[in-house]
């Protein structure tokens, strides 16, 4: 029975990476032929996105190592004959630079995780190459709750904020709480002395949570600590989530309501898909010019790609603005990406 059991798990697992191989086959057969193109995403991982309901970073991956298979068709044919997994393919996707089988013969004597560091060396070298190994980069954890980050400097470089957080760090901390305490040092470093940025806290109708405007979430008590604090707009809100604006006083959106507009939309273009928080737009839904007013019911976070595809490429937008907002095609047909395929499991 016990053997049974284990041999439908190597299966399941073997049909999985056939089935992986599979769906990054048919990734880039849509990258060459461009059928994915006129639905207004601004690339195909956006697209992706919106139609399978994935995060760009997994789609981007899937966009990554499909366009890598396709040099590499022994590597493709191993995932999808079942015989290399898929996580041994994202890191022979990084590790192969042609299609040499000399990678998949020694295979066996790689483990996993020895194959995965060869992997990030490769592109770690790559990014040194590319861009001197310098970066920063920060994220939320899975429940939002803190934010997680790393960084590289050069040497002269990190010496500078290593001193700075130092110097913010109380005389007799005990070791065992220099990391904390180093924590809040670079808090205060970047809160500075000067005209700190302003932090958007969204107060829930029933003032139990927060939610920021990076995303982060916290709890009723910090959010009143944060609300005491002259560097955070509150913007307290209905079930409906309404915010006053500014009528017909002005075109122009002053920057309390753009970012009141930027908290409601999620920080991020409105287009299905497209997550850009970059270099973003807000939209007016009825134009200025029309007699729309500059509120929050009338403007709709956009990047500049989609704000153009409002208005010079023929789009448009009906319903409440938000991050649920219906787009509608040139010709008044409904945009809807997403794409449920029901599998016979019978």
């Amino acid at each position: 029975m016990c053997s049974s059991i284990i041999s439908d798990a190597d299966r399941a697992q073997a049909e999985y990476s056939a089935a992986r191989g599979r769906l990054l086959r048919a990734v880039a057969d849509l990258a060459s032929s461009e059928a994915w193109c006129g639905d207004g995403a601004g690339n195909l991982p956006a697209w992706l996105c919106a139609r399978w309901q994935i995060s760009y970073r997994v789609a981007g991956e899937l966009v990554r190592e499909a366009e890598a298979l396709r040099a590499l068709p022994s590597v493709a044919a191993s995932l999808e004959a079942g015989a290399i997994s898929a996580e041994q393919c994202k890191a022979l996707t990084v590790l192969c630079a042609s299609d040499d089988e000399g990678w998949l013969e020694t295979l066996d004597f790689w483990s996993l995780p020895e194959l995965q560091r060869e992997a990030r060396k490769k592109v770690a070298r790559e990014l040194e190459r590319r861009d001197d190994g310098v970066f920063f980069r920060m994220e939320h954890t899975s429940d939002e709750r803190y934010m997680r980050g790393a960084f590289q400097l050069h040497p002269e470089d990190g010496a500078a904020v290593l001193k700075a957080i130092e110097s913010r760090i109380p005389s007799g901390t005990p070791l065992l709480g220099w990391d904390n305490a180093a924590a809040r040092g670079l808090v205060e470093l970047c809160a500075g002395d000067g005209n700190p940025p302003t932090v958007v806290l969204n107060i829930s109708a029933d003032q139990s949570t927060g939610l920021l405007d990076s995303g982060g979430i916290v709890g009723s008590e910090t959010a009143r600590r944060l609300s005491c604090d002259a560097r955070v707009q509150k913007i307290s809100t209905d079930q409906l989530g309404n915010v006053v604006g500014i009528g017909r006083t002005a075109r122009s959106v002053p920057p309390w309501l753009r970012r009141a507009v930027l908290l409601r939309d999620g920080g991020t273009c409105a287009f299905p898909g497209c997550g850009r928080d970059r270099y973003l737009e807000c939209h007016h839904v009825v134009p200025w010019s029309k007699g729309g007013p500059t509120d929050a019911g009338n403007l709709l976070t956009t990047c500049w790609t989609h704000h153009k595809l409002l208005h010079e490429g023929g789009w448009s937008v009906g319903g409440e603005p938000g991050p649920h907002v219906t787009w509608l095609r040139p010709d008044g047909s409904p945009f809807e990406p997403r794409v449920r395929v029901l599998l016979d499991t019978s």
